[in-house]
């Protein structure tokens, strides 16, 4: 999987809610296409793994625009580097599901962000 760089070709780091490490990347959800947000990191035996920050609400009526993926307010810490850097941008708020979780509309704002993504997406 590609990871996201930055403007010189390094990976954008943070870490997670344990405070380990991640790099993020892209890739779409397989049911609908739209853009997922990444974590990717190193896992004890030395093997590349990801999970979503992304969360697909196509289910509960919400469709996301181009350039846009929706993050559960869980990850707001872990996504919060890439907003102080001015890779993301959070346009607002959705409340979904019998509890009303919150997740955060975010816009990547990298230009070739839905390329990238149909990269990782064909691997």
């Amino acid at each position: 999987m590609h990871v996201l760089t930055d403007n010189q070709g390094r990976p954008l780091n943070g870490t997670n809610s344990f405070g380990e490490p991640i790099t993020y990347a892209v890739t779409r959800f397989r049911n609908d296409g739209t853009l997922a947000l990444m974590a990717v990191y190193v896992d004890a035996q030395g093997e590349e793994q990801s999970y979503p920050l992304s969360t697909n609400l196509a289910a509960y009526g919400y469709h996301t625009m181009p350039s846009h993926t929706f993050v559960t307010s869980t990850y707001k810490a872990a996504i919060q580097p890439l907003i102080n850097q001015e890779y993301l941008r959070v346009e607002g708020t959705v409340e979904y599901g019998t509890f009303n979780t919150v997740a955060l509309d975010v816009m990547i704002l990298m230009s070739d962000i839905e390329h990238l993504a149909d990269n990782n997406g064909s691997e």
